[in-house]
């Protein structure tokens, strides 16, 4: 009887490992806006997103949920879901709330967003060709789903988008082309509207997450499911459409993995209490542990010394953690999953990006008839290199990050440690090199950032670019510097979307293209570059290169900057009536009363003074720009960059 057990148990391993011979790395981000302050609440949104994000966590994905979220917040999160989703077998964006198109391109709408400027669409809303734009450079297989196609509430229909004032003129959404192995799906056909609906969810959420959960389904065929559905629930005035151009197959909803072990036949009843005794030592051996699991170094195996590895014993999970991934090196587990007793030493946990609170995961441990529960805890920590170099705005990075006169004197060690803990994460080698630059080791920080490079770190590549560019160790050279910002804006580096930015809008070492060059910058701005939105805000106060001049747009960008606690886009607008058109007039008295109010409470400290061996040349003004030197990128940039965004505030 026990050999028959053995071999069940055997059978049901093999058929596991050639049903899927590895763990597939799925995330979502789901956001649902419903209360808008400027404009009337929507019923469903908030409640869309919680049954939509139940859903891919029912189906086993790492989950980002965000409830109506301020342009600020977007950002934040959308910024840990991309290093989330760096290099993910599939990368899935859910959207419902108001999303609207100008020009041809689809805006979605932060609950913020007042939208009475014509220049408040560039800094207060999200463009869906930058959310599909980053997609494409994190992951295998892109799915954007939208539950946004409504009419445009707001009173202003004009708005600066890149060059041009457009004159908003459509319903819904417009057509989305995506990249290869994408799929973008909308509630309704392009340019119509969706429907709320009479109950809680809109009909095309309830249809979702009702059809995605279908075992083994291919994508495709699920939306072909929920199209009907809509269908007949709007008695055909809403017919969900989706734009493919996926090469994969894309199963939601996997079936489960194995099937439970037998019941014990009559032969065993004899065993009962001995089982009983093997379920309590074996709850012993998980109940009321703390592991601390370390934040972006993918799967960590918990390394759990479960007793019972030869016993007919199975476990359910019974309660899932809330954030992050469980796994096994097989198969990723989702809630209500079962595993044997020879897997629990496989567990794997991978804490959410972003996340620092601790979870816990309940088992259901079961033997015969006896039964008991054991939880355990989950706690999330971040490494000290992590904590002491990370870099804002790093695509890779897992912390808000600190600039270059902020990294403490420890951060060498603790990002040689990392470097030695984790040898293939190259974020750990690129801050290694970071420290090193700060503390003057030149060579071997280059070295340090090149390894970091190679191994696929995009900001260690844009760091290459500002040192060839900036001569720091060598001679300098804008045209390789350049080379390397084209490489690493192409994979999504805001830093370097605006450096490479720049040098086309001027043409510095390289044949200038303003309108490249611009939607560039427009494009790190509004992945919340603050550098990027200081040098738009001079481009547009003064007109350059055929960009007309609008001291209104220039204004809304500085806004934009100090909303992010920028103090020198501060230091722009209190020193732009010296230098440029701009007047005080120029600003409403209530305006001028909030900045002033927000510069007095903002505490700025004072920077380090860099170590003097390693004092970078000041860059020369791009001939034809005026302004001093030019501006450090606050928050948003670590360098003194090239982009001729005006002078040290003082």
């Amino acid at each position: 009887m026990l050999r028959r057990y053995a071999f069940l148990a055997a059978l049901i391993l093999v058929s596991l490992s050639t049903f899927d011979a590895r763990a597939d790395r799925r995330i979502a981000l789901v956001i649902g806006n419903s209360q808008y302050r400027e404009i009337p609440a929507l019923k469903n949104p908030d409640k869309d997103a919680e049954d939509v994000s139940n859903t891919f966590r029912q189906a086993g994905f790492d989950v980002f949920v965000a409830k109506d979220v301020t342009k600020l917040q977007f950002e934040e999160k959308f910024r840990n879901y991309l290093a989330a989703a760096n290099g993910a077998d599939l990368a899935v964006v859910y959207y419902s709330g108001h999303g609207f198109q100008i020009g041809g391109e689809n805006f979605l709408i932060p609950v913020d967003a007042s939208l009475t400027d014509a220049a408040d669409m560039e800094v207060q809303t999200i463009r869906l060709n930058d959310v599909l734009q980053q997609l494409r450079t994190k992951s295998k297989i892109q799915v954007i789903i939208l539950d946004a196609c409504r009419n445009d509430p707001f009173p202003r229909k004009d708005y600066w988008l890149r060059d041009q004032l457009i004159v908003s003129g459509g319903t819904g959404l417009a057509q989305v082309t995506g990249s290869q192995n994408a799929l973008i799906a909308f509630a309704t056909e392009p340019g119509a509207v969706a429907y709320d609906g009479s109950g809680d969810l809109s009909p095309f959420s309830s249809a979702f997450s009702r059809r995605a959960l279908a075992p083994n389904q291919e994508i495709q065929s699920v939306m072909a499911a929920v199209r009907r559905d809509v269908v007949k629930a709007t008695n055909g005035r809403q017919v969900p459409w989706e734009n493919s151009s996926l090469i994969d197959d894309v199963v939601l909803m996997r079936a489960p993995g194995q099937p439970a072990l037998p019941a014990p036949d009559a032969q065993q009843n004899q065993q009962v209490v001995e089982r009983g005794i093997q379920v309590a030592t074996a709850a012993e051996a998980l109940d009321n542990r703390d592991i601390n699991i370390p934040v972006g170094v993918g799967p960590v195996a918990l390394k759990l010394d479960f007793p019972a590895r030869n016993d007919p014993i199975s476990l359910k999970l019974a309660g899932y953690p809330a954030v992050g991934t469980l796994s096994l090196p097989d198969r990723v587990l989702s809630p209500q999953s079962s595993l044997m007793a020879a897997e629990v030493g496989q567990l794997r946990y991978e804490p959410q990006i972003g996340s620092a609170a601790p979870v816990e995961i309940d088992f259901q441990i079961r033997a015969g008839n006896a039964s008991k529960r054991a939880t355990m805890k989950l706690s999330p920590s971040v490494d000290p290199c992590d904590q002491a170099a990370g870099e804002p705005l790093d695509p890779q990075g897992v912390v808000s990050g600190r600039l270059e006169n902020e990294i403490a004197d420890g951060a060498v060690g603790a990002c040689e440690a990392a470097v030695k803990a984790y040898p293939d994460i190259a974020r750990f080698r690129y801050q290694l090199g970071r420290a090193l630059l700060v503390a003057g080791n030149i060579d071997e920080a280059r070295k340090a950032i090149q390894e970091a490079s190679d191994k696929g770190h995009v900001r260690a590549i844009y760091e290459l670019g500002h040192l060839a560019s900036s001569g720091i160790g060598v001679v300098v050279n804008a045209t390789q510097g350049n080379g390397f910002y084209s490489q690493a804006s192409d994979r999504g580096d805001p830093y370097a979307m605006n450096a490479w930015g720049h040098a086309l809008f001027n043409g510095v070492g390289v044949q200038r293209d303003t309108g490249k060059g611009l939607d560039l910058m427009l494009t790190a701005a509004a992945m919340g570059n603050i550098s990027a939105m200081n040098d738009l805000a001079m481009i547009f106060n003064e007109g350059r290169n055929g960009v007309p001049a609008d001291p209104a747009r220039a204004l809304a960008f500085l806004k934009a900057g100090i909303e992010r606690q920028e103090a020198y886009s501060m230091g722009i607008l209190g020193l732009t009536p010296k230098r440029s058109t701009v007047t005080v007039a120029a600003c409403t008295p209530k305006v001028v009363t909030k900045i002033i109010t927000k510069i007095k409470l903002i505490r700025t400290p004072v920077p380090k003074a860099p170590p003097p061996k390693i004092a970078k040349p000041r860059v020369p003004i791009v001939p034809g720009e005026t302004g001093s030197a030019p501006w450090r990128g606050g928050n948003s940039g670590d360098h003194d960059s090239n982009t001729g965004g005006g002078g040290n505030p003082g």
